[in-house]
């Protein structure tokens, strides 16, 4: 994953978690490597065989009572070998107290140290969603994003294509928009997420009209935030000399930020109902993930009539 700098990982859960630095004179410029959380019970015993120090550290109960109790040479040993790792920072939960040679140690190793009022149950899992979102790969594309029947449907093509138009009457015909031009991607729990831009919230250029509002227009029904992409559509302008799929046998796919999902190519030529077919296209799509294929099943039901046709005909000579 991409690294997440300890700062914009405060700013961002300061308020959600109620974070307090207790370590106030240590700067938050290091950065977590890893989505993971990490709770380092078997470490301030001992054992670091598998420490996994570039996670961010949580301290609950168990960890903190343990602390309190470790006395002597294992006490220095122990905490002295932890604080020799470039953690990237530790939350202790429960608003429980620290123990101040630890914080003393912390501030030495230049490690921040926050404290949250909530369980150590309810952190991790916050803090897990949150570094996952906030590190997951993203890119910006032209394109736009369409929810037809419950399929996240990309309209990829280039610029006067009709991509806008055809999410126009998508959306008429009581679809909705989720971003028209730029579509801002990001990989979440291995799928691709597809929002719009904050600029062009829910808003289409169309030429001869300029920029309309799609929410005011048709209501706030036409419109959502955020879609998961399951289907990729390229409109392109018909080319002669090329060999468009005829039959759906041969399944392409479309790959962004290392994820793939199927990939369709439509020419756009007067005369053909482009929405209609996008529209087909994503009942397909549905019709797939239930275990359908009806290219591949007509294509089985030809090859039995041909053989069976063949056998019939063979018996006829003989």
């Amino acid at each position: 994953m991409a690294y997440l700098s300890v700062q914009n990982f405060y700013d961002g859960m300061k308020d959600q978690l109620k974070l307090s630095l207790i370590t106030p004179t240590v700067p938050l410029t290091r950065k977590i490597h890893s989505p993971e959380i990490h709770r380092p019970g078997l470490a301030f015993s001992g054992f670091y065989d598998y420490f996994a120090f570039d996670c961010l550290q949580i301290l609950g109960k168990t960890e903190i009572r343990f602390l309190k109790k470790l006395q002597g040479h294992a006490r220095r040993v122990n905490l002295g070998r932890f604080f020799s790792f470039r953690i990237p920072c530790i939350i202790v939960s429960k608003q429980q107290s620290v123990p101040r040679d630890f914080l003393e140690q912390a501030v030495r190793a230049g490690i921040p140290v926050f404290r949250s009022p909530f369980r150590t149950a309810r952190v991790a899992s916050q803090v897990t969603v949150f570094i996952e979102e906030a590190s997951a790969p993203e890119a910006s594309i032209h394109a736009t994003l369409v929810d037809v029947y419950g399929v996240g449907t990309l309209l990829l093509g280039k610029s006067g294509v009709g991509k806008s138009e055809c999410a126009l009457e998508l959306v008429e015909r009581k679809h909705r928009l989720v971003a028209d031009d730029i579509v801002e991607i990001r990989v979440e729990n291995h799928e691709l997420i597809g929002r719009s831009n904050d600029v062009l919230h829910h808003h289409m250029e169309i030429r001869g009209l300029g920029i309309i509002d799609v929410r005011a227009i048709f209501g706030v029904g036409a419109v959502r935030n955020r879609k998961r992409i399951t289907l990729a559509v390229t409109l392109e302008h018909w080319k002669k000399e090329r060999e468009y799929e005829r039959l759906g046998l041969e399944g392409q796919e479309y790959e962004l930020l290392g994820m793939k999902v199927p990939h369709l190519i439509i020419p756009v030529r007067p005369g053909r109902n482009i929405p209609i077919l996008v529209e087909t296209a994503a009942l397909t799509q549905r019709l797939n993930k239930m275990g359908a294929n009806p290219a591949k099943e007509f294509n089985q039901r030809l090859i039995q009539s041909m053989g069976s046709a063949a056998q019939a005909g063979n018996g006829l000579e003989t």
